[in-house]
């Protein structure tokens, strides 16, 4: 039995909080800042919601509770964004799967869960446009795709990345509390 699993615990109501947070976070961000975001040809999606996943996976490797959240999760952030059953409902789980794949070969160092988030939001907006692109959602090609949406999105979550990390993880290290004084 690894440390990981031997290791009890607290305050585990704190994954679904920060799902929670990173959920809102994303349309509300996206709704406040929808002039900039969304601006001509550029397009920015914040990706708080995966962010949220990739940090609590690097919180409790263990928790085989974080892919049913990333489920739910990504079914939520599809109902309540789209009013459809879609695609986060897949890239939730994939987030998930991924940054668990990812921690066989990365620390736990800020520099990796940055680095794990960066290729989820890649892989997760890779699928988005070419969903888009095999049903004709979209027109534009992939270069256009890369220099104005993949380019403008993974800088913006970069930032983000940078300025609610530390929170983030803030909040997440009450799960290692230990009981009692």
């Amino acid at each position: 039995m690894t440390n990981m699993q031997a290791e009890k615990f607290q305050h585990r109501w704190l994954i679904p909080l920060v799902i929670l947070l990173g959920f809102f976070s994303d349309g509300s961000l996206s709704l406040a800042f929808s002039g900039f975001f969304f601006d001509n040809s550029l397009q920015m999606a914040p990706q708080l919601f995966l962010m949220a996943l990739v940090l609590c996976t690097f919180a409790m490797p263990a928790s085989n509770l974080l892919f049913w959240y990333a489920l739910l999760g990504g079914l939520a952030y599809d109902l309540f964004y789209t009013g459809l059953i879609g695609l986060y409902t897949l890239i939730g789980p994939l987030t998930y799967l991924l940054t668990k794949f990812l921690l066989n070969y990365f620390g736990k160092q800020p520099i990796y869960q940055l680095g794990t988030f960066v290729i989820t939001v890649l892989v997760g907006q890779v699928i988005l446009f070419f969903l888009a692109d095999f049903f004709n959602l979209t027109s534009a090609s992939l270069g256009s795709f890369i220099s104005d949406a993949l380019g403008p999105t993974i800088l913006l979550n970069v930032i983000l990345f940078a300025i609610f990390f530390w929170p983030t993880r803030w909040l997440l290290q009450f799960i290692h509390q230990k009981r009692g004084r």
